[in-house]
């Protein structure tokens, strides 16, 4: 009896091992999720180093709105101020693991230099070098905390590729930590850089002259009501015309 029992039990396992490799990424997605995703990103890979072997800026198609296409050439005057052989790229979301993609593209590429993806949505930047030496870590830092949350790529960039080339970066990234990183707390930020696109606020002037934005909304509101009111007048008076030539004169009365 053991053996046919065995037997059975050995049919099971086979049967069950066969649905699991059969449905298994409809049951259990993750089982092929890791080999999707890494044949994903060497398709990225190769992808962004061919854009670049034909330009050392890749400004990407789903950005339209926060980076144009035709921003290219300002990126690429920014570029240079880094005195090293710069590749960037501008993607719409800079992946979790940014530094491993850019080492891929940098592989495939087969050039030393200074890899920059700047993502486009937050501004944010990642970087890393082959065969130069520059103070990417301060450079990031320095640009993290220094600028606003409002700051555009381009100024991020510009921002990061200045940093990048100062004397004292080392010293300047850690001002900038203490400054407007954490505060005593260790959470809270002891202070916030100013924005770079801010809006007048209700309390100043919309102009250089004397005119106060109340005074201005006042003007607006009178503007509009006797715009308003001037058609209701006009009407108004030409019906009391009208009812005056209804009623009979008063000389007219009584005479026969």
């Amino acid at each position: 009896m053991r053996r046919p029992m065995g037997a059975l039990a050995g049919l099971a396992a086979g049967l069950a091992l066969a649905l699991v490799l059969g449905l298994g990424p409809g049951l259990f997605p993750g089982l092929g999720a890791a080999p999707a995703a890494a044949a994903d990103g060497e398709t990225q890979a190769a992808y962004l180093a061919g854009q670049l072997r034909e330009d050392p800026v890749y400004v990407s198609d789903q950005v339209p709105r926060e980076v144009p296409r035709s921003a290219a050439g300002e990126f690429a005057r920014v570029a240079e101020r880094t005195g090293v052989p710069t590749y960037v790229l501008v993607l719409p979301n800079a992946p979790t693991f940014a530094e491993q993609l850019l080492a891929a593209v940098h592989d495939r590429l087969g050039e030393d230099g200074l890899y920059v993806l700047v993502d486009a949505g937050t501004s944010w930047i990642d970087a890393t070098s082959y065969g130069v030496d520059v103070p990417i870590r301060d450079a990031q830092s320095v640009t993290t905390f220094e600028l606003p949350y409002d700051a555009w790529p381009i100024e991020s960039f510009e921002h990061f590729a200045e940093a990048l080339t100062d004397d004292d970066v080392a010293q300047r990234a850690r001002a900038a930590r203490e400054k407007y990183g954490s505060g005593p707390d260790g959470q809270s930020p002891t202070a916030r850089p100013e924005p770079l696109h801010r809006t007048p606020s209700a309390e100043e002037p919309e102009s250089t002259d004397e005119v106060s934005v109340t005074d201005r909304k006042n003007q607006n509101f009178l503007t509009g009501i006797s715009l308003a009111g001037l058609p209701l007048l006009i009407l108004l008076v030409g019906a009391y015309v009208r009812r005056l030539r209804r009623l009979p004169y008063g000389g007219g009365r009584g005479r026969s």
